[in-house]
């Protein structure tokens, strides 16, 4: 339990083996792969560090034509029922299988159908420019000729505008001009007119219509009648819309080949990982130099497989007391689910004590009294175990939900949490109710707040438990006694002369914190050192004050669900007596939509709530993190999984 011991190896092979011992290293997924490139080693030879990256042009080049296939296709694609619009489901397929699907690959399958929706998007480009346009001309439909036909008249001008304003308007603007024109569209705001300008007027035209809103528009490119240009693009419009469907047709039926799309994604990808592994090693001419972790469990089976190619040399190396390996996390199967947790705060260092199985002995305890709602415990426990067999590979880190649920069915019985107080509604479940009941957090909100202090007391005590272990196995047993072994004293002491009221307990609170002032910093002036020691004297009394009054939360949203699901009850209620004939069905559907939401809010609040007090409470007096997590070279499956 704990951390796994972990093996340096060093991999040298030539440049034949390369690909293969790469791809058959990849398949057992055990060996972690070090950054040679930045490696005392690479200090030491300068000359074996590569001056350019390995790249797969191929790999990179298909994973991209792969990226572009899958989102074209995938909404095309409705395998994955309604959790799968949510979850990315993973297919589980056997080597055998996988080995038959990368077989039949087809770029030019992959090139056609990428052509084919870059044929389609420029179709739809012009659709949108030909349906603009058609749009545009079909408020000029009357002008029935050419417009630029009147630019080679010699005694006129011709011109039209877009004027935002009414006829009656624009005719008393111009009626003593010399000008001819005809209103070819009138609507709510604007006046489509076309004039005919004698010249040596222009001025006065323009300055008769210099006080409009107006919009000259300019037909003298085309060389078609607007009616002309509407039936023109009526006709691109039909033949477009005719090529597009057909293209999304063909599109379509391929969808039905889009789970085979996503495990070429992965394959490619896989294959890019490799030669990823290979830019973080060591090489000469022709041979590379490789260097990494492994379980020492899994030893034999790396020693097998370098057997196995005459081009590989493996040899074992003795661990640098400067180095950093890589952490694997190593738990029993009740802590391996909160493994998960710890690897969203930061994974321990390699000297360091992996939290997890600590995490497991409150989490779910501390998510559980901040629901507080046995019926939202056991919606939670179903939903986990039939997410289980939906999501494989998420099996482990939905038990935290499975747990969390199971201990909210007992923390909602105690505290009379059965979908808030479901005795309002129906109350024939009173004595149900309250037969479990030992808490009503409402009537003692006081002692539902000990409770809640008390878990903090615990959880830091275990903390600083944790801490005297680590320090007494570095053999630091003067700061383990004057740090932690005197603040457990003083909290000691503390409750038991609050509870017994015993005095020799409270002059035996001094002793630990005398130790503290004393001790706690160790210096060659003694001013120093209790000048040091009572800053950490203070610091202390107000962190951990602060640290245990953090857990108040766990009162604190115990009752926001509580009470929220007591109102949703009471709005129930409220709506079934107010509307005596669809009074009914309306309270049952607030009553499930209420609870549903509350289930929902509450849950996300007391998960991140939880993993609050154990981040900044818990970890704070024996956990620092940093560490390396150990990712062995291994497939790249983010669709797929390879049932081995």
């Amino acid at each position: 339990m704990g951390l796994a011991k972990l093996k340096k190896a060093t991999f040298l092979l030539y440049e034949d083996d390369r690909e293969e011992f790469l791809k058959e290293l990849q398949d057992i997924e055990i060996f972690h792969i070090s950054d040679c490139c930045s490696s005392p080693l690479a200090s030491e030879y300068p000359e074996l560090v590569p001056e350019r990256e390995s790249v797969d042009s191929e790999a990179e080049e298909v994973f991209q034509e792969l990226q572009r296939i899958i989102e074209i296709l995938k909404p095309r694609s409705n395998g994955k029922g309604l959790l799968g619009q949510f979850i990315d489901l993973k297919m589980g397929l056997s080597p055998k299988q996988y080995r038959a699907i990368i077989k039949g690959f087809d770029r030019k399958e992959i090139k056609k159908i990428w052509n084919s929706e870059e044929r389609r998007y420029h179709l739809m480009n012009r659709l949108t420019e030909l349906k603009e346009k058609k749009e545009f001309y079909e408020e000029w439909m009357k002008i029935d000729i050419p417009i630029s036909e009147f630019s080679s008249l010699e005694n006129v001008l011709v011109k039209v505008y877009k004027i935002k304003a009414k006829k009656e308007v624009i005719e008393e603007s111009i009626e003593d001009i010399p000008v001819d024109y005809s209103v070819i569209f009138e609507s709510t705001l604007y006046t489509g007119v076309l004039f005919i300008i004698y010249k040596g007027f222009e001025k006065e035209f323009e300055e008769a219509l210099g006080g409009f809103d107006l919009e000259l528009i300019d037909f003298r490119a085309e060389e078609k009648s607007p009616k002309e240009v509407i039936l023109e693009c009526k006709r691109e419009i039909k033949e477009i819309e005719r090529e597009a469907s057909e293209i999304s047709k063909w599109i379509g039926k391929k969808s039905a080949k889009f789970d085979k799309f996503l495990v070429y994604y992965d394959y490619f990808n896989s294959r890019i990982k490799r030669t990823d592994a290979l830019n973080r090693a060591l090489r000469s001419r022709e041979v590379y130099f490789i260097e990494g972790w492994v379980d020492e469990e899994d030893k034999a089976l790396i020693e097998d497989l370098a057997s196995s190619h005459p081009g590989v040399d493996l040899k074992w190396s003795k661990v640098r007391k400067d180095e950093h390996p890589p952490v694997k996390l190593k738990n029993n199967k009740l802590a391996e689910p909160y493994e998960a947790l710890t690897g969203l705060y930061a994974y321990p260092k390699s000297n360091e004590i992996d939290p997890s199985p600590y995490v497991g002995l409150f989490f779910g305890l501390f998510f559980a009294f901040c629901l507080t709602d046995a019926v939202y415990g056991l919606i939670l426990t179903i939903i986990g175990f039939l997410l289980m067999r939906r999501l494989p590979e998420g099996k482990k880190y939905l038990w935290i939900f499975v747990v969390g649920g199971i201990f909210t069915i007992f923390a909602g019985a105690i505290t009379g949490g059965w979908l808030g107080d479901i005795d309002r509604i129906f109350p024939s479940l009173y004595n149900f109710r309250h037969r479990f009941m030992l808490l009503d957090p409402f009537e003692n909100p006081i002692n539902f707040l000990y409770l809640s202090l008390g878990f903090g007391v615990i959880q830091i005590g275990t903390g600083l438990a944790i801490s005297i272990k680590e320090k007494l196995r570095k053999k630091e047993f003067l700061d383990a006694v004057a740090n932690e072994v005197s603040w457990i004293l003083f909290f000691l002491f503390l409750v038991i002369s609050f509870a017994t009221k015993v005095k020799m307990f409270t002059y035996l609170i001094f002793l630990p914190l005398l130790t503290i002032l004393l001790f706690s910093w160790r210096s060659n002036s003694w001013i120093k050192q209790i000048a040091k020691g009572a800053f950490t004297l203070f610091r202390g009394l107000i962190g951990f004050l602060g640290n245990i009054l953090s857990y108040s939360r766990i009162m604190a949203l115990g009752l926001v669900t509580a009470g929220l699901a007591m109102s949703v009850n009471v709005l129930t209620v409220l709506i079934k007596d107010m509307f005596p004939i669809i009074g009914p069905v309306l309270a049952t559907l607030v009553f499930i939509v209420g609870h549903v939401f509350s289930l929902a809010i509450n849950t996300l609040s007391g998960f991140v709530h939880t993993m609050r007090l154990q981040f900044a409470e818990f970890f704070s007096y024996f956990y620092e993190g940093g560490g390396e997590k150990f990712e062995p070279l291994g497939f790249a499956g983010k669709y797929t999984r390879i049932e081995r």
